[in-house]
């Protein structure tokens, strides 16, 4: 009788201590599965910047750790910076955060200040917050995605002047467009709220912040591969590279603008192409295109060519004639606009 309640005690105790036990040994084989992935992850690191080392991109990720136990994997660096000859690039610190179940999913924050220069271009920016987010697959990525508060960005090399550009948000969405593989093509979408920019307040006047949103196709897109930024222009250039607006959003104070169309590089490196535009309150820009004296006479016969009012859309847009990019010169329908020449780009 008594080894009977003796058995009974041992297997009560067993179910007793059983969950813990059990609890016990995932605890470790999950422990164990994270290192696993956290080797892998550093591995796959080290190989990367072994492939980049070999293109001449070299990569410092300074004071580089990883950690995120027990569910994440978190690469962080307290500056990240790139090398190619005469381009360079830095930035502050980086924190990169991938779920152990779903590691090719990755998160990114960056801090600034970032700097980029390739002796000709400089390019400077700073912002309150900047995150990334990238899902990849085998062999390349399904899409990438950036959004940043109150970025201020500065450029130099690209015109007389310094170029500024401040927003209150930005956000850009890109991906390899999945039925044109063969063009190397790339869907793009950016947006940007309460932005200014000197440059749009000297075209269409005033200082109001301006909204703006493009939708487009970049074909022969093979992506960032460290040269000069005249030279990657140029590659594209020669590969016949098209970019295809399929919309673009511009509402500054009274003035609105949508444009669909197709971009590209001449000989000389300037733009060419054709825009459908649809626009409105751009008289301000007209003047200031033509001088005050012409512009009454040039906008008379733009709009004498337009749509009756009520045959074009509901938005309050008035379409005009295409806007064409040729030889330097920009023309609306068979009106060249004088005073108004296209520089190269490079």
């Amino acid at each position: 009788m008594a080894s009977n309640d003796i058995s009974a005690t041992r297997r009560n105790r067993f179910w007793l201590y059983a969950p813990f036990t059990l609890l016990i040994l995932i605890a470790i084989a999950w422990s164990a599965g994270w290192f696993v992935v956290r080797d892998r992850a550093v591995s796959a690191i080290d190989r990367f910047l072994a492939v980049e080392a070999a293109a001449g991109r070299q990569w410092t990720c300074e004071d580089r750790s990883v950690s995120g136990y027990p569910f994440r994997i978190e690469v962080s660096c307290k500056t990240v910076a790139l090398q190619r000859g005469p381009v360079t690039a830095s930035a502050g610190r980086l924190l990169a955060v991938a779920q152990v179940y779903k590691p090719r999913h990755i998160i990114t924050s960056l801090e600034g200040p970032f700097r980029l220069s390739d002796d000709t271009i400089s390019v400077t920016g700073a912002w309150d917050l900047l995150e990334t987010s990238f899902h990849g697959i085998q062999g390349g990525f399904q899409r990438a995605s950036l959004v940043t508060e109150r970025p201020r960005i500065e450029i130099t090399g690209v015109a007389p002047d310094l170029l500024r550009l401040e927003s209150e948000h930005l956000e850009a969405h890109l991906r390899p467009n999945p039925r044109r593989p063969a063009e190397k093509a790339y869907d793009v979408a950016l947006s940007t709220v309460r932005t200014r920019l000197p440059l749009l307040d000297q075209l269409l006047g005033g200082n109001e912040a301006a909204d703006l949103a493009v939708d487009l196709t970049a074909t022969e897109a093979e992506g960032f591969r460290g040269r000069p930024i005249a030279q990657e222009l140029e590659r594209w250039r020669q590969a016949n590279g098209k970019l295809e607006i399929l919309m673009l959003s511009l509402s500054k104070g009274t003035s609105r603008l949508q444009a669909k169309g197709g971009l590209q590089l001449d000989e000389l490196h300037r733009l060419e192409g054709e825009l459908n535009v649809a626009a409105a309150g751009l008289t301000g820009l007209i003047s200031r295109l033509t001088g005050n004296r012409s512009s009454g006479a040039l906008l008379g016969a733009i709009l004498g060519q337009a749509p009756e009012p009520g045959t074009g859309p509901a938005n309050g847009l008035t379409p005009l004639p295409p806007l064409q990019l040729e030889n330097g010169r920009v023309l609306i329908g068979p009106f060249a606009i004088p005073n108004l020449r296209l520089p190269p780009l490079y």
